[in-house]
């Protein structure tokens, strides 16, 4: 049972400490990362919140896991746990003399509410199992695979100068250059909209879109495609009401001859984000760059998902793992 609602209406909490009970839902049906939550303040006559649909993101309640356990510990004097909406924020505290209580702050449009209640040592006594038990259950066998980049050799992927004199061919320019190194980032913009920022040398370009396309994953598909010798990989964002479409494609940078007087070619990769606004007809560029090559392209996209596993796996888990395969295995 994924979702918090349905757990809370047949299943005994899955996190007690003293008063407070917590339902977690799994975050499948839910845009990533988010997670949604049941949370009831005491129970009987002492009963005074019984609230569904706060929503926190996965890595933010991993972290408060981690902290949570430091704080049973007695090693922290307290832990946090916020929606990013700034919906809900719960509090547990322990004063310097060693008094214990916690704090829950909902807000809904024009209504908000604080609730404060006691703790104590033993109301501690089984909640650390309880959220052992949930962070396994978020780390299913779905998305249980974590990226391991320390196997792979992620280096700056330069285009080696080998010039040599012609016999049959004639060395060649582009005028494009060697590429330029290449970065990616990733943001989660709000619940179900996600933005790009790529940055080729000194250009930087944007783009994104809403949760009915999955750029992430797209990316890493991309990216596959690259390593394993695609010309060209494209995908789109539907960023509400006009798409955009995202373009990786090998472009020869120059060409040099050998020592046998055959020909060498360098090759870079050419990034370019393209609006499209629905009439039919194809839109110039908003942004067009050359990376050193589609291998560094595919590196780039690599690094900009690690930072979404660091708190474990996740829904890309599958592309993510055939990416990081291809980087180890595929020559350069």
């Amino acid at each position: 049972m994924s979702d918090a609602l349905e757990r809370r209406k047949t299943l005994d909490p899955d996190i007690e400490i003293g008063p407070l009970a917590i339902w977690v839902g799994s975050g499948k049906g839910h845009s990533w990362p988010w997670i949604d939550l049941a949370i009831r303040v005491g129970t009987g006559y002492e009963k005074l919140l019984d609230a569904n649909g706060p929503m926190v993101k996965r890595p933010d309640l991993i972290a408060f896991f981690r902290a949570f356990r430091d704080f049973v510990r007695k090693l922290r004097h307290d832990v946090v746990l916020s929606s990013s909406g700034s919906s809900m924020r719960l509090t547990l505290q322990r004063s310097d003399e060693g008094s214990l209580r916690g704090e829950l702050w909902f807000e809904r449009w024009r209504v908000n509410q604080t609730l404060s209640f006691a703790l104590w040592d033993g109301a501690f006594e089984h909640a650390i199992a309880q959220v052992d038990a949930v962070h396994a259950r978020l780390l299913d066998a779905e998305r249980s695979w974590v990226p391991q980049p320390a196997r792979l050799d992620i280096r700056d992927s330069a285009i080696p100068d080998e010039v040599q004199p012609a016999r049959k061919w004639e060395p060649w320019d582009s005028g494009l250059g060697d590429g330029q190194p290449v970065r990616l980032r990733y943001e989660i913009d709000g619940y179900g909209w996600y933005g790009i920022t790529v940055w080729v040398g000194e250009k930087q370009g944007e783009f994104g879109g809403g949760y009915m396309t999955d750029p992430m994953g797209d990316l890493l598909r991309c990216a596959l495609l690259l390593v394993a010798g695609q010309r060209k990989a494209e995908m789109f964002c539907n960023a509400e009401p006009d798409l955009t479409f995202v373009e990786f494609e090998e472009i020869v940078v120059r060409m040099d001859v050998d020592a046998a007087g055959d020909p060498v070619h360098h090759h870079g990769c050419a990034i370019r984000i393209r609006p499209d606004d629905h009439r039919g007809e194809p839109m110039d560029p908003e942004f067009e760059g050359v990376a050193t090559s589609p291998r560094a392209v595919a590196e780039a996209i690599y690094l900009m998902a690690l930072e979404h596993f660091r708190d474990g796996a996740g829904p890309w888990s599958r592309p993510m793992a055939a990416l990081e395969g291809a980087l180890a295995t595929v020559p350069r």
